[in-house]
């Protein structure tokens, strides 16, 4: 991204001091919290980018330029009732909690969605369920104001479920809830898998498997806790594998941070390429379900960790869904969880 507009950091640091970031060079941010990271002085240009956008996202003839019509639609189909949905149960120990797989996952697969569900409620007695979105969409182009509303949806539904806790296989709902609803307890679905246990045919069922590259979404780069848990879990399955040489909090972004895909496509797709290629393993596995497909566009073979866990039978290549198949897959989803009975230990 830095070198689309400038040479180097010092010399876009004296930009800032006289004017404010341009639309083209705040929108190409993918937010993704490197540039903190790696700083020695501590500066946070994507700070200055994301106000910047909030500023622009006041104009929407600004936002229409970078795709937003695109965004409004699918935010506001993600909280219609054809796609969003909930269920809780009356009995149970954990009825307190509420699983959210993310609008990611559920657009790729309502088998996955599925049998990650069973298996929490076979070992979780009561824990509920949530197909919404958390509005991040919204969030990363700036429209705050929007993105209230979503938030607050989000939040109504939550308490409708009396859910005060939340397991989530989405980085970006995870870091969404942490942030701003700090009254809910989140959890990571893959610190809950790593105490509560993989289903029994998936321990150490791939120790002959070919070695895969480990990528961490950039969302959840400082919660050093989620990264144990999941190398935790990749070595319970037996899973080989090798680390990017930036990796945990020093991750490089997929691609599609920020709305990128949206907002700057062609640089979007460099970025694809460009972390792809920083492995020589031919699979990538990720446990963001976005990460994964941006490394299948990448030119590698992207897997979602949950597919070696729940689909050992599909695990070593996800199908490319086309847009409308994954509006389907939603609703089929929610079409699932609506057939849900009051039955604590029942699966779907």
């Amino acid at each position: 991204m830095l070198y689309n507009f400038t040479g180097s950091p010092k010399s876009l640091l004296s930009h800032f001091t006289t004017q404010k970031p341009s639309t083209d060079m705040a929108f190409s941010c993918a937010s993704c919290g490197l540039c903190a990271q790696m700083c020695p002085t501590d500066i946070d240009f994507g700070y200055i980018f994301t106000e910047s956008k909030k500023g622009y996202a006041t104009d929407k003839k600004i936002l229409k330029s970078y795709g937003y019509k695109a965004l409004a639609f699918h935010q506001k189909n993600s909280f219609s009732k054809l796609f969003s949905t909930t269920m809780r149960f009356s009995v149970g120990t954990y009825r307190h909690m509420a699983f959210m797989p993310g609008c990611a996952l559920s657009s790729y697969s309502p088998s996955l969605v599925h049998k990650v569900f069973t298996h929490l409620q076979s070992k979780m007695d009561g824990i509920g369920i949530i197909q919404q979105c958390c509005g991040t969409p919204t969030r990363m182009v700036g429209d705050m104001q929007q993105f209230g509303r979503y938030h607050s949806m989000l939040e109504t539904d939550l308490a409708v479920m009396g859910a005060d806790t939340v397991v989530t296989a989405c980085e970006n709902c995870y870091m969404s809830i942490k942030t701003y609803a700090p009254h809910i307890k989140i959890l990571s679905l893959y610190e809950v898998l790593a105490d509560i246990g993989v289903p029994n045919n998936a321990n150490n069922a791939y120790h002959s498997h070919e070695k895969v590259a480990l990528h961490d979404p950039c969302p959840t780069r400082h919660e050093r806790h989620l990264h144990d848990a999941v190398r935790s879990l990749l070595d319970t399955i037996g899973l080989p594998y090798e680390e990017f040489t930036y990796n945990r909090e020093k991750t490089l972004c997929c691609g599609s941070g920020g709305m990128l895909e949206l907002t700057n496509a062609p640089l979007a797709k460099e970025q694809m390429r460009n972390r792809a290629n920083q492995t020589s393993c031919q699979s990538i596995v990720s446990y963001c379900q976005s990460c994964a497909e941006s490394m299948s566009r990448g030119g590698k073979n992207g897997v979602h960790l949950l597919d070696f866990i729940f689909m050992p039978e599909t695990a070593s290549k996800q199908p490319q869904n086309s847009t409308l198949r994954k509006w389907y897959n939603r609703y089929q989803s929610r079409r699932m969880i609506t057939a849900l009975k009051d039955r604590p230990s029942k699966s779907l």
